[in-house]
Order: C-alpha cells, then sequence, then structure tokens
C-alpha cells in the first residue's frame, strides 16, 4: 500500500472554466445550447441529390423540404428523396434551382436559370418568362400583403402578371438577388453590385457605401420582427437596417468572415448566417458563434439556408450537399464541454451535488457548478485508466482503476492498493461497502475483503474465480455478484452459491444488476434479455417479449416508475409495472421506448461490467457514461414524446404502374398488384417514425411495419378494400387514421353475383331434367329388372370404390390423408426392399401456425393450410411420388428412388415455393409471411431396418430446422444408420 498526501489546491491544477457542465445537465432541454451540443447529418447525390451544389431550401405547408441544386429540383421527407423526371417534367427536371417560396394559397414558386415555374397539384406551369434574348434567371420570390408576387431576377424586379422594373425605372442594376417585405409592406431588395435597394409608393431608394451601407454586393436580406430588415453582405458582413440606422457586425464583433450567403431566423428568435469560407454562425444576443468544418460541417461555403417548422437549420453547401443541424435530443458533457477524455467508463453522483466521472485514458473528474477538475496520476492517483467508483457516508472516495489497482481519497489524501496489498487483480472493475459495513473489491479475477489496511482475496467454495461485473445487496441482506460466464453468484449465512442457466437464468454472463422498491432484483445480461428474481422465483424476459435490446449494462430506476436500460446500440426505457405483469403472466409483451442514432446522439455505445455504470441526479436527471462523453436525460422532457403526425400518401402502384395517390381508385377484372408509399408529414425524427397498416377487407387487425414505408399486396383479388396507414414515434401515441385509399378490384362476368344466380338456375333446370329423363328410363326398362338390378349392383360396386377412394383424402386439401399415407409408405418400402433403391422422405411443419390462427382466425388458417397443401401437390410430380397431410399443419412428400441430393433440392423447391406464395403472417418471429421448415430422410431400405425409423429421422431434421431458427432445410445426416427392425 502506497500513501501520498496531497494538499487540495493540487486537486484543481486542471480547473476547466470554459463550459459549466451542471448547467448544462440542468438545461438539457434548453434552447442556449453550444454549438457542439447540435447533431450533424449531411446527403449528397450518394443518397439521392440530385447535385451536390445546394442553392435553395424551403419547408412548405404539408411538410416536405424543397430542396433547389444546380442539378435540379427534389422533394425530401426526411429519409426519401424524390427528384423529378425529364420524362415527365421536361420543363423544370435539369434545370439549376436558385429559388423558392410558397405563397399565401401554398402554391410553390420555383425560380431557375431559364426562369420560374409555380407547383401545385403535382404540376408545373411556367412564370416570369423574360425575353429569350436576355438572362432569364429568377432568384427569389417575396409576396405582399395583397397576395402580388415579386421576383428578383438578372433581368430586373418582376411583378406577377404586370411588369419588370429596370435601371430606367430606379433601379441602380438590374442584377438582383434576393427579396423580402418588411413589417411595414416596405420591398427590400437585394442587388448584385448596386447596394441594398427598397421599394415603396412607387419609388426605389439605393443604400451604398455613399450613404453609410458598407458594400454594393447583398447575398440575402430578412425581415426583422420588431421593424427593418437583417442584410448579409459579400465582403461587408452584417447589416441591420432599422428606421434609416445602419449598424453593421464584422469579423470584429465575432463574425468567422465578413463574406455572408444567407440569413434565416429560427422559432426562438435566434439568426442563422450562412458564409463564404466560414461554415454557419449563430447571433444570439450580440453574440456570434460559429461552426465550421472544423467542428464536423461538411463544407464551410454556404449556398443557402433555411430553418423549418420543428427547430432544425437546414444548410445548403457550395459542393458538399445537404446538412441538417439538429440540437441533440439529449445534453452532453465530454471533451468540446470540458471533459478530460470522451470515454466515461462510470459516472457517481455525490454528495453536495457533486458528480464524479470515471474516464479510461483521461483519469478522474470532478463537476460542480464551478467547472471540472481532473484527478489523475500527477494528483496521486494510481492510473489514469479509471473504473469504478464509491463513496463512503464519511465522504471519503474509493477509485477502481483498470491498470494499478484501487486508491482511496479523503481529505486531500491519496490511499493506493495494489496486488501487493492483497487485491487479486490490478484490474478494479467496481468496490462496493455493504450494510455491515464490509467494503468489496470485484476484479478481474475474482472478490477481494477490505480488511483495514489492504485487502483479502475471497477464495470459498463457489466465490466467483473470474470476472466480477456488478455487486448488489437486497433488502434482506443478501449479497449478489454478477460475473462474467459464472452466473449470477448469491452469498447468504455465508455461503457462495451460482445461479446458472439451468436455474432459469438467462445467461450466465451477467452485466448488471438492480433491486427495485417493491423488492424485485433485475438482472441484465449480455445479450439474452432481463431476469427478475423474487421471493426465489426466477422470471425471464427475452427481446422476443418486447424488449428493445437483450444487452443491458447497467439499470436504473426514475421517478415515474420506469426501468432504463443502456445497451450497446442506444438505451431504452420500460414501465416496472408492465414487467412486473409480464413476469407474473398478466400480460403477453411489454412496451419498450428505445432511443438510439436517431436522437442525434455523439455515441451509442454505453459504459458496462463495471459500477456505477450509470447515475440518478438528485433532480430525476439520468447520467449515461459512454465512449463520447456522458449523456444527460431528463425523463421528463423526452424527445417527440407523443408525437404522432399523420401520414400521407405519396405514390401507389398497380401492377408496376404509378398512378396518383388518390382518395379511390376502380381496377379492371384479374389480379392486381398493388404497392403503395407513405411518409409521416414530419421531417422531424423522421428517420425512426414508425408505421402500421390496416387494409380493410383484407387484414381483420393492424399490421405493424416498423420503418418501412411502403407496403405490397401481390395478388389483390375482387372486391373492396380500403388502405389506411398510421404513424408513431414511440410506439404508444399512434396518429389517428385518416380515411384512407378506397381500392375497388371489378369481378369478371363469371365472378358476379348475376353469374352465380344463372349458374344456380341452370343448374336446377340441368337438375330436373335429368331427373324426369331417370324417370322415363325406369318406366321403359321395368321390364327388364334383372339387367336393371345387374346395374345397379355394379352401380353399388363402383360407388363403394369411389367411397374407399375418398376414405384416403383429406378433405380440407385434396392430398392424400394420413391413413393413405401410411399404406403407401408400407409398399413403397417393401418395394425398395426389394429393389435395393433409395427411398426419401420429406416431413414439414408451417412455422408458428398457431400465432398465425390466433392473429388471423381458423378461417384464414384453413386457406393458409390449402395454399401450403398446393405446393405440396405441385411437387409430386412423378406417378409413384405421394403428397399428404400428416397433421394438423404438418404436410410429408414420399419420394420413391430419390437420393439424397435429389430430395434435398426438392425439399427447398417447396420452401422456396412456400415463402413466394408471400401469405400475411403477422405475428411470426421468422418473417412477415407464411414460411416452412422441413426434415429429410433418406435411406435404402432393407429387412435389417424399420420403417419407423424413416420416419423418425426425418422428424428429427424437422426438429433441427425448428432449432436453428425455421424457415429453412435439414437433412438427417446419418440416414442409413437407422433402429434396425
Amino acid at each position: 500500500m502506497q500513501l501520498r498526501l496531497l494538499l487540495l489546491p493540487l486537486l484543481l491544477l486542471l480547473f476547466l472554466c470554459a463550459h459549466s457542465p451542471a448547467a448544462l445537465a440542468s438545461n438539457a432541454g434548453g434552447h442556449e445550447k453550444s454549438l457542439t451540443q447540435y447533431k450533424l447529418d449531411s446527403w449528397q447525390t450518394e443518397q439521392g441529390l440530385p447535385q451536390n451544389a445546394v442553392t435553395a431550401l424551403l419547408q412548405a405547408s404539408d411538410g416536405y423540404l424543397w430542396i433547389g441544386t444546380l442539378g435540379g429540383l427534389a422533394r425530401f421527407d426526411g429519409v426519401r428523396f424524390t427528384t423529378f423526371d425529364a420524362s415527365e417534367f421536361a420543363d423544370i427536371a435539369s434545370h439549376p434551382v436558385v429559388g423558392l417560396m410558397q405563397d399565401s394559397h401554398k402554391n410553390l414558386w420555383i425560380g431557375h436559370n431559364k426562369g420560374a415555374a409555380i407547383y401545385l397539384n403535382g404540376k408545373f406551369k411556367p412564370a416570369f418568362a423574360a425575353p429569350a434574348n436576355v438572362d432569364q434567371r429568377v432568384w427569389a420570390f417575396a409576396e405582399g400583403a395583397d397576395g402580388v408576387v415579386w421576383a428578383a431576377t438578372n433581368n430586373g424586379l418582376a411583378r406577377w402578371q404586370n411588369r419588370f422594373y429596370h435601371v430606367t425605372d430606379g433601379l441602380p442594376t438590374e442584377r438582383l438577388r434576393a427579396l423580402t417585405f418588411d413589417r411595414d409592406g416596405v420591398l427590400w431588395i437585394a442587388t448584385s453590385g448596386g447596394g441594398l435597394v427598397t421599394y415603396t409608393a412607387g419609388q426605389f431608394r439605393v443604400f451604398n457605401p455613399d450613404n453609410g451601407f458598407p458594400h454594393l454586393e447583398v447575398r440575402a436580406v430578412l425581415a426583422d420582427p420588431a421593424g427593418g430588415i437583417w442584410a448579409a453582405t459579400a465582403g461587408g458582413g452584417l447589416v441591420r437596417v432599422q428606421r434609416d440606422k445602419i449598424k453593421v457586425y464584422t469579423v470584429a464583433d465575432g463574425l468567422p468572415t465578413d463574406q455572408l450567403t444567407g440569413l434565416a431566423r429560427d422559432s426562438h428568435g435566434r439568426l442563422w448566417i450562412g458564409t463564404w469560407g466560414g461554415g454557419v454562425s449563430l447571433m444570439s444576443g450580440e453574440r456570434f458563434t460559429a461552426l465550421s468544418s472544423a467542428n464536423g460541417l461538411a463544407g464551410d461555403h454556404v449556398w443557402s439556408l433555411h430553418t423549418d417548422n420543428q427547430g432544425e437549420v437546414w444548410v445548403g453547401t457550395w459542393v458538399n450537399g445537404l446538412v441538417r443541424m439538429r440540437e441533440r435530443a439529449f445534453g452532453w458533457i465530454g471533451v468540446p464541454e470540458g471533459l478530460s477524455h470522451d470515454n466515461v467508463r462510470s459516472v457517481l453522483y455525490g454528495r453536495n451535488g457533486v458528480t464524479w466521472v470515471a474516464t479510461s485514458g483521461g483519469g478522474l473528474n470532478r463537476i460542480d457548478g464551478a467547472g471540472i477538475t481532473k484527478l489523475g496520476q500527477q494528483q496521486g492517483l494510481p492510473s489514469d485508466e479509471i473504473s469504478g467508483l464509491l463513496e463512503d457516508p464519511d465522504g471519503a472516495l474509493w477509485i477502481g482503476t483498470y491498470t494499478g489497482g484501487a486508491a482511496r481519497l479523503a481529505q486531500g489524501r491519496v490511499s493506493t492498493y495494489g496486488v501487493d496489498a492483497g487485491l487479486p487483480s490490478a484490474e478494479v472493475r467496481m468496490l462496493f461497502r455493504d450494510r455491515q459495513g464490509q467494503l468489496w473489491a470485484g476484479t478481474a479475477a475474482g472478490l477481494a475483503r477490505f480488511t483495514g489496511h489492504g485487502f483479502a482475496p475471497v477464495h470459498a467454495d463457489g466465490a466467483p474465480t473470474g470476472g466480477v461485473t456488478a455487486i448488489a445487496q437486497d433488502r434482506h441482506g443478501t449479497l449478489w455478484f454478477g460475473t462474467a460466464g459464472e452466473g449470477l453468484v448469491r452469498y447468504r449465512d455465508g455461503v457462495f452459491k451460482a445461479l446458472t442457466r439451468s436455474d432459469g437464468m438467462l445467461s450466465n454472463w451477467i452485466m448488471s444488476l438492480y433491486e427495485d422498491k417493491a423488492g424485485g432484483l433485475w438482472v441484465g445480461t449480455n445479450g439474452d434479455g432481463v431476469n427478475r428474481l423474487r421471493d426465489d422465483r426466477v422470471s425471464a424476459i427475452w427481446p422476443a417479449d418486447g424488449l428493445w435490446d437483450g444487452t443491458c449494462l447497467s439499470i436504473l430506476e426514475d421517478r415515474r416508475g420506469y426501468l432504463w436500460f443502456t445497451t450497446n446500440r442506444g438505451f431504452f426505457r420500460v414501465a416496472r409495472a408492465e414487467l412486473d405483469g409480464f413476469a407474473e403472466g398478466r400480460i403477453g409483451k411489454v412496451v419498450s421506448t428505445a432511443f438510439g442514432a436517431a436522437e442525434s446522439m455523439r455515441s451509442t455505445t454505453f459504459a458496462g461490467g463495471l459500477q456505477p455504470a450509470s447515475a440518478m441526479h438528485d433532480a430525476g436527471r439520468l447520467l449515461l457514461p459512454t465512449t463520447r462523453g456522458l449523456v444527460v436525460v431528463d425523463p421528463d422532457k423526452l424527445p417527440g414524446a407523443g408525437l404522432a403526425p399523420p401520414v400521407r400518401l405519396e405514390k401507389v402502384s398497380v401492377n408496376g404502374v404509378s398512378q396518383d395517390a388518390a382518395a379511390a381508385m376502380s381496377l379492371p377484372p384479374g389480379p392486381a398488384t398493388v404497392s403503395i408509399q407513405y411518409s409521416a408529414m414530419t421531417l422531424l425524427h423522421a428517420e425512426r417514425m414508425r408505421y402500421r397498416y390496416q387494409m380493410q377487407g383484407l387484414t381483420p387487425t393492424w399490421i405493424d411495419t416498423g420503418l418501412n414505408r411502403e407496403v405490397s399486396f401481390p395478388a389483390l383479388s375482387h372486391g373492396s378494400y380500403r388502405f389506411r396507414v398510421v404513424s408513431s414515434l414511440d410506439g404508444q401515441h399512434w396518429s389517428e387514421a385518416g380515411p384512407g385509399l378506397a381500392i375497388e378490384v371489378a369481378p369478371y362476368f363469371h365472378q358476379t353475383a348475376w353469374f352465380k344466380l344463372l349458374l344456380a338456375d341452370a343448374t336446377l333446370a340441368a337438375l330436373m331434367a335429368l331427373y324426369r329423363l331417370r324417370l322415363h328410363q325406369l318406366r321403359a326398362r321395368h321390364a327388364e329388372m334383372e339387367r336393371q338390378m345387374a346395374q345397379k349392383t355394379e352401380a353399388l360396386r363402383l360407388a363403394d370404390e369411389h367411397l374407399s377412394r375418398l376414405s384416403f383424402l383429406d378433405a380440407l386439401t385434396g392430398l392424400a390423408n394420413r391413413r393413405r399415407f401410411d399404406e403407401v409408405l408400407a409398399e413403397e418400402w417393401n418395394r425398395a426392399c426389394r429393389s435395393g433403391e433409395p427411398l426419401a422422405l420429406i416431413l414439414a411443419d408451417i412455422d408458428s401456425f398457431k400465432r398465425n390462427n390466433d392473429a388471423l382466425g381458423h378461417p384464414e388458417g384453413d386457406r393458409c393450410i390449402a395454399a401450403v397443401a398446393a405446393v405440396f401437390m405441385s411437387h409430386a410430380r412423378r406417378a409413384a411420388d405421394l403428397a399428404a397431410r400428416y397433421g394438423g399443419e404438418e404436410f410429408v412428400l414420399v419420394l420413391p428412388g430419390a437420393g439424397r441430393d435429389a430430395a434435398m433440392l426438392v425439399a427447398e423447391a417447396i420452401r422456396s415455393a412456400c415463402e413466394t406464395l408471400a401469405i400475411i403472417h403477422p405475428n411470426s418471429r421468422v418473417a412477415p409471411v407464411v414460411t416452412l421448415s422441413l426434415g429429410v430422410a433418406v435411406c435404402v431400405p432393407s429387412n435389417a431396418l424399420a420403417m419407423a425409423s424413416l420416419i423418425e429421422g426425418a422428424d428429427a431434421a424437422l426438429y433441427q430446422a425448428k432449432h436453428e431458427g425455421r424457415n429453412r432445410v435439414c437433412l438427417q445426416e446419418h440416414a442409413n444408420e437407422l433402429v434396425p427392425a
């Protein structure tokens, strides 16, 4: 043991005062976040942009983001780009688009290098057509209070359906760049080479360097709600013009450059500024902050800028595509905020509001309201690779490290303990003090107890000998130790006992432990789910039961009764009441709300295998360590909580031909393949929107499609249908289902009710005619009774043969029944014994058929069985082949003379053909359609073998197929070693 005395001032050597992380955590949902708290997403041509030079941006009232590029126009729903093909939209498709505006009538105005266009209801029409012998480019639009639309062009100022204004009318130049109306109705005009111009009461007024305006090149103008405008110049900085007063902001005031390109104002009143060479700048009050390529922005040359109605900032760059700046959903404390290292391994919320953050490589960080203090090897700690933390009741801090054992910090004194002090390993993952006062150390090589001067390894029977991953003590005093491969170890009455998979544990690799307020011990595993122990009863909850992920690196419980789990791809929460209900058999599934990459997190990989791998702030916020800093989560301010925007239908394709997504559509007779595309009317969190649909007339229940934005129906038969779709962000709150899309598939004449009525009448008439004919024949042949009796006898014999044949058929499927199968198999077995030829047997079972029946009902189940039977019937192609129904959803195919390869080819063909049917299976754990698992057995029958062993071999192969995940074919590998007779 080493002992070092450190002066308290020495502990403050690395005081970082640039940020206040405590304040940052408390304002995780506020609007004063630094730009380091923004998540940047980029799209280029590889993701669907027509071209990487993004020249204009606009969010329309329908929620779409319209994008102008030098390669044409695009529309973006947050996930997919829609471009406009030249074959359909020749007038607009290939033109560089530089200006966009939506007017009060929801018309979209599009400025391009050949003029302008108006878009409404899927149609484009030309506007502002300049003479062919002049520059026709239209840069921008503005709508006045009277509804008149104005345009800034390279040929002067244009007034819709009226006239053009030129230099002869008072303009200093005809090369205009941007327009805006201020709150007083004055039209402000940005020019290229003529300064800033106003137009009101039929008069133009020019602001240029002669009267105090700093530059002649003006790239953008933006009206200020308080009056006047802001102007972005190409070399004179940012200009505020109000009541003839001009105020200029330049590099000297904090701008990254004086060459500005765009302006936008967000819903919080902050001004966003695009620059040429300096990225994006934010003006809040009189203070500027900037974000450039050095901070992750795709490009420093900004051409266009737009803020949408959900607070996201969209940036169009010169050659680097489209960028979205989104406030991260959660607060972050990392290196940009002053932390010494981003790889955070554990966090402890201690006394007096101090947060201790352990990093792997950056030592220990102390966070309070003043800032961050770093403690590391220079301050006496044995290593900068910190693992677990523990605060004693007296305020002393125990510190575990990965390479240097443990340390104790108390009143400025650092005491260190290594392997020479009794620790089993220098890698100390956690320190834990039980209610009896005993201090335990969990290491990579087992447990140790603190003796007061050093540590003593624990070598008792049943104690962990490898890595210890978690320690907890329940309300009864029992200690629990999670291990890396040895299961969950219980220490009670001085005895260690391991609980493993054989005792009901999901895994022997435990990652986290937590005792809830009701006395339940929750055990998180390394990928298999969660166990609950209560009153010595073990319950298991798998990912298939509703958990978002099977890995549970840490577990916390918030004030609202939710359990929070961190994983290697994000974190999620589940109501503890639901988890208890599932564990006790009262509900069949739990609902998880997950937060991952879609929430713009810097990292989705969280810490685990040590303690504390997460912590709860006294204000109820969660502190979650990741490989890129500490996440601060306020459970009362979750992103998108309850957000359920309506869904729009985007495109409908019938037999591969696109149609307008109208309210109703009629299709001609015949099977129709219908594909429907849809999306939520929001850009915010669009990439994590979930959808479910209902096709009334086909699917009686809602079908969850996850993130998919398209659904196809391969063969709609004649009838009436209605497609409806809803969206959700959290899987709990769903949007209202609109009227949807009505689809009417017309029947062929022979499918109509009239035809069926006529057919019934004709059948009845035919039966009557036959009856009369038969009666006439009986009377005519009364004298020939003996011959008639002989005919009757023969008819009875034929009928008996027919009934005998019927007794071999399954009524539902038309296949041979079990009785017929048994007879044929015995015949073929005996024949093969004589001939020495092989005999193959394929046994199949419909995957999760009971779930299908439960979800869709028995009539649909019968139709499913009949469809699968038809597949088997079609593959019994030789005279000797026999397809039979073996049981409820089981089928069998006898293939005389078929060897191993031939039988496997037939089995795989059956499996593939069944999957191709695309029969909807809403609750399958394998696929969204009905699938088969098949077992194949092949042997050369002989008198030394029992026929039943062939069936048992096929059944064993079928069981193997199910065990390996279903929807597959498995072969009984040792078919010639079947059970002897």
